[in-house]
């Protein structure tokens, strides 16, 4: 029973640090700011007392006090005054050298910078135009000119409009909000998968429109091929 007990904690903890990460806003770890990465570091502490002195409510109310004050800093930031209070961009590479004092800076070594650069495809320092080091750590890259890949309008091709596929069934699930956005309605949908052999929603894992206006339907009864170049 005690053992029971010790795992139901262990859920409730979990579901009650999920929250308060989710009020803290949606965020990658790699795009976590110097204080968003402080409150989740203190709130995994505090969050996880209950689980050795079997004191939830103190623990309860800490989190949501940290989870707070990480949104009220998120509010903050968004002020001109914050911009440049916690972090802003750093140049690191300049018409392919390298700002030593930059690096000084930001406590980066050279091996890590060349390895941030061939990560992102570059070999050569002499290729990049510009490298800067956004406030969540992330190297941003320009490469020059004659270093980046040929683009259509290098060639001056002219290109069609792709747009993005806008996903209308999900999992069997209509997307309303994705309908209403196409100013599509649901009559024309189920119509539209009746024509793909679906007599209803329930009947498509994934339904996508894509920029020209056609339908792709993905049904759950469609085999799976188990060997590429098998049917």
């Amino acid at each position: 029973m005690e053992a029971v007990v010790f795992v139901m904690r262990c859920l409730i903890i979990l579901l009650f640090s999920w929250l308060c990460v989710r009020l803290t806003g949606k965020k990658s770890i790699s795009q976590l700011t110097s204080f968003d990465f402080a409150a989740l570091m203190i709130m995994a502490n505090v969050a996880a007392e209950p689980l050795v002195y079997k004191i939830s409510s103190k623990a309860f109310l800490g989190s949501l006090a940290i989870a707070a004050g990480a949104v009220v800093i998120g509010r903050m930031s968004l002020q001109k005054w914050f911009y440049n209070f916690d972090a802003k961009p750093d140049i690191i590479v300049v018409n392919g050298k390298v700002d030593r004092e930059a690096l000084k800076r930001n406590r980066m070594n050279l091996p890590f910078l060349l390895s941030l650069l061939r990560l992102q495809g570059h070999a050569r320092i002499s290729d990049v135009e510009f490298a800067v080091l956004e406030p969540n750590g992330n190297l941003s890259v320009i490469p020059k000119s004659q270093s980046r890949p040929v683009t259509p309008n290098d060639l001056k091709l002219e290109t069609k409009y792709e747009g993005i596929s806008l996903p209308l069934i999900i999992d069997g699930e209509l997307q309303y909000n994705n309908l209403k956005f196409a100013k599509l309605d649901t009559n024309w949908i189920t119509q539209e998968i009746k024509k793909h052999g679906a007599a209803r929603a329930e009947d498509v894992f994934l339904a996508e429109l894509d920029a020209t206006g056609k339908l792709n339907v993905d049904l759950f009864s469609h085999p799976v091929n188990a060997r590429p170049g098998t049917f």
